[in-house]
C-alpha cells in the first residue's frame, strides 16, 4: 500500500503551521514495555502502533501551509477619484478610493454588513448578494475580474407590497433557494434564486418571492423572533440564531418549525452574533465575548473556544465563514483581521490575511463582511470581503486554499501498514517474529527518510509577522543526523532473552530515530531586527 492510501483510508489531514511546534504523538515513556507488563501479543501491538502513528505524524508534517494569505489578490471593487463608476480596480492603494455612493446607483453600499457568494457554474459566472441592512443588491461577476454589474436591488420584502427591508443581517443558500433574515423585522424571507444559481433564463438577474416567517416574539414561539442575527443551512434544514431570545430555531428548507434549543445559560453573558455550519454539520456561533461555541448537529455537546489570545484589545470578532473547497479550513472575520484556521485546530490560527501587501491601509481599513465560493474550475476558495476606511467602502476579491508546501523528494512511496507489522495472537512470540515485524517499521522510517530533502524556512517580515519563506536543501550534517542503515544493532539477537529490557532496547532505537526525524522537521526561523527602530548616532 502507498502511503496517500493509507492516509486516505486513515482519514487523516495534513494540518501542520507555523503557529504550532510539532511534538510526537507518543514519547518514549508510551512506548517502552512497563516492568509489570509482560511482551505479550496485544502489549507489543499496543508498542508498534504508537510507533506507526508517530511515523505517519512524521510524514504528515512533511507538509506545511503557507501563512503567506490570501495566495493573490484578483482585484478590488470601489470608485476611484477618477470615476464615479462602481468597477474592478487594480493596483489602487486605500487612500486612491473615494466613497461608493458617488456611484448614485449605489446609495448605502458603504455600510455593507453582509454578503454571501454563490457560483453560477452554467454562466460561468459569481453572484455576490451584499446588503447595508436596507438593500438587497446582487452583483455578478467573472473569477479574472474584468466585470462586476449590479444587476439587482430591492428595498421591499416582495416588491409592490409596502414592506420595506429594516436591517437585513445575513444570506443563505440552499437548493437555489435564497434565504435572508432581518434582524428588525424579526423575518426570514424565502426567494427563488435559480437566477443567479443556474442557467435558467427565464428567472436571470431576479428574485422571486416565496414565502416568509417571523414577527417579534419569545422563545416559545415557533414562527417569531426577537433580533435574530443570523442563518445557516445544512442539508435540509435551517437554523436560526434568535439571539434576543438566547436560542437556536430549527426549520426545514420550506420554513417548517422543527426544533427550538433553548441555549440561555450559554448566551446569559456572551450575546450570540453569527452562526455557521461546517460540512459535518457542526454548528459554531460567534459571541461578543470573544468565545466560539461549538455544537454538533444535535446541540447534545458543546465546546468552547476563547479568542482573546489571538485578538488586540479593540478587535471584535464578527462571523466564521467555511471554506467549500477543503473540509478542515475556516475563516474568521474580525473588525481587523481576516484569519484563517482549522476545524481540527480550532484554537491556533494558520495566519491571517496580509492585505498591507495588496495596498491597503493596515490598520485604518475596518472590516464589515466576508464571503467565499469554491472556484469555478479547481479547488481552491474564492473570497469576497468588504472594507471601510472612513466612510469609503470597498470589496476585495482575492484566491486562497490551504496552499500546502513539501519537503519530500517524492509524496507517495510503498510503506508496510500496521496490520503488515502487527503480531498475530496465533504465534508464538519469539526473537525472530519480533525481528520479523520490526524489520517492517525500520524500512518504512528509510524510505520517509529518503524523501527528506529539505527544510522549512521562515522570517520576520517589515510587518513584524513570522511568514513562511520557503524551503532550502538540507545541510550535510542534517543529512548525516537522520542518517541509519538497518544492522544488527536493531534487532534481538538470536540467543538473547526475550525480556522486557531487550524488547525495550530495539523499540528504543526506532524512537531515538523519530525524534532526530522530528528535530529535521522543524521550521528554521530567522529573526530580522525591526527595520522601523530608530537607531541614535552620536
Amino acid at each position: 500500500m502507498t502511503i496517500s492510501t493509507e492516509f486516505l483510508e486513515q482519514g487523516l489531514i495534513y494540518d501542520r503551521y507555523l503557529g504550532v511546534d510539532i511534538n510526537l504523538p507518543y514519547d518514549f515513556e508510551d512506548i517502552r514495555i512497563q516492568p509489570n507488563d509482560t511482551a505479550t501479543y496485544s502489549v507489543l501491538n499496543i508498542k508498534f502502533k504508537h510507533l506507526y502513528d508517530n511515523f505517519l505524524y512524521l510524514y504528515k508534517n512533511c507538509k506545511l501551509a503557507s501563512n503567506v494569505i490570501p495566495i493573490s489578490a484578483t482585484a478590488i471593487a470601489g470608485v476611484s477619484a477618477a470615476s464615479t463608476k462602481f468597477t474592478w480596480q487594480r493596483n489602487l492603494s486605500t487612500s486612491q478610493f473615494i466613497p461608493i455612493y458617488n456611484d448614485p446607483t449605489l446609495v448605502g453600499m458603504d455600510r455593507t454588513n453582509a454578503m454571501l457568494l454563490v457560483k453560477n457554474k452554467d454562466k460561468n459566472q459569481y453572484s455576490a448578494f451584499t446588503t447595508d441592512g436596507l438593500h438587497l443588491r446582487v452583483f455578478n461577476f467573472d473569477s479574472y475580474g474584468s466585470y462586476i454589474s449590479n444587476v439587482f436591488t430591492q428595498t421591499e420584502i416582495d416588491a409592490g407590497y409596502g414592506v420595506y427591508y429594516t436591517n437585513i443581517t445575513a444570506f443563505a443558500v440552499a437548493n437555489d433557494y435564497l434565504y435572508v433574515l432581518d434582524s428588525k423585522l424579526s423575518r426570514l424571507t424565502k426567494y427563488d434564486a435559480s437566477g443567479f444559481t443556474t442557467g435558467n433564463n427565464v428567472t436571470e438577474n431576479r428574485l422571486f418571492y416565496v414565502d416568509s416567517v417571523g414577527n417579534d416574539g419569545s422563545f416559545l414561539s415557533k414562527t417569531e423572533f426577537h433580533d435574530p442575527r443570523s442563518l445557516t443551512t445544512y442539508k435540509d434544514n435551517l437554523f436560526i440564531l434568535d439571539s434576543g431570545n438566547s436560542s437556536i430555531k430549527k426549520y426545514d428548507l420550506n420554513l417548517n418549525w422543527v426544533q427550538t434549543y433553548r441555549l440561555y445559560v450559554d448566551f446569559l453573558s456572551a450575546y450570540p452574533i453569527d452562526i455557521s455550519a461546517d460540512l459535518n454539520g457542526n454548528l459554531y456561533v460567534v459571541t461578543e465575548n470573544r468565545k466560539i461555541y461549538k455544537y454538533n448537529n444535535a446541540i447534545s455537546s458543546k465546546e468552547v473556544f476563547d479568542l482573546t489570545s489571538i485578538l488586540e484589545y479593540d478587535e471584535k470578532p464578527l462571523k466564521i465563514v467555511f471554506s467549500q473547497s477543503d473540509t478542515n479550513v475556516f475563516y474568521l472575520l474580525t473588525n481587523k483581521n481576516i484569519f484563517k484556521k482549522l476545524v481540527a485546530q480550532p484554537t491556533g490560527i494558520v495566519g491571517k490575511y496580509l492585505l498591507y501587501l495588496f495596498k491597503y491601509d493596515v490598520p485604518a481599513d475596518r472590516f464589515t463582511s466576508l464571503a467565499t465560493a469554491p472556484s469555478l474550475y479547481g479547488t481552491s476558495d474564492h473570497n469576497i470581503v468588504f472594507s471601510v476606511s472612513g466612510n469609503t467602502g470597498k470589496l476585495g476579491y482575492f484566491y486562497d486554499n490551504l496552499n500546502l508546501f513539501d519537503i519530500l523528494a517524492v509524496n507517495d512511496f510503498d510503506i508496510y501498514t500496521f496490520n503488515d507489522m502487527s503480531f498475530n495472537k496465533e504465534e508464538y512470540i519469539q526473537n525472530w517474529v519480533f525481528n520479523k515485524n520490526l524489520s517492517k517499521l525500520i524500512l518504512n522510517h528509510m524510505r520517509l527518510r529518503d524523501q527528506i530533502i529539505g527544510k522549512y524556512i521562515a522570517a520576520r517580515d517589515i510587518k513584524g509577522n513570522v511568514t513562511f519563506k520557503g524551503t532550502r536543501y538540507l545541510l550535510p550534517e542534517e543529512l548525516d543526523e537522520i542518517f541509519f542503515q538497518q544492522d544488527i544493532t536493531y534487532y534481538i539477537g538470536a540467543n538473547e532473552i526475550f525480556a522486557n529490557n531487550i524488547v525495550n532496547r530495539a523499540l528504543r532505537k526506532i524512537y531515538d530515530i523519530q525524534v532526530k526525524m522530528l528535530n529535521v522537521l522543524r521550521a528554521e526561523v530567522t529573526n530580522y531586527p525591526n527595520v522601523d527602530q530608530v537607531i541614535t548616532l552620536n
